[in-house]
């Protein structure tokens, strides 16, 4: 037989009508095909990055803005929203000028950063 020892109240959160007295987080086993805005070209290849940046990939740019360096962080954001084959397309372009470079990294962290502002009702 068990015995439970009786337990204490649970805090609750201040609680507005009409939000959930707790999140409930689920992971999607299949996830939805990923919608693409261009956002450069090579020699007539174009590229692009995610309609919808996903909240998480915010927060952890935030994070290394804070914990690391902004630089570090742009890099970091660029290459994730980016994806592997247009990073690499990008980093192979012998003839990127740092005015384009810094163009696209604007592009992306403006779009990053403006997603997670309309999610928290300021944009």
């Amino acid at each position: 037989m068990v015995t439970r020892k009786p337990s204490k109240a649970r805090p609750r959160l201040a609680q507005a009508d009409d939000l959930p007295s707790i999140v409930q987080l689920t992971t999607n086993p299949t996830p939805a095909p990923v919608e693409m805005l261009p956002l450069f070209s090579i020699d007539g290849v174009e590229h692009g990055m995610p309609a919808k940046i996903r909240p998480n990939t915010g927060l952890k740019y935030l994070r290394m803005v804070r914990t690391q360096d902004a630089n570090v962080a742009g890099a970091w954001l660029l290459e994730e929203i980016l994806g592997a084959d247009s990073y690499e397309a990008l980093m192979g372009h012998d003839d990127l000028e740092p005015e384009q470079l810094a163009q696209v990294m604007a592009i992306v962290e403006r779009h990053a950063l403006g997603q997670m502002e309309h999610m928290a009702g300021n944009g």
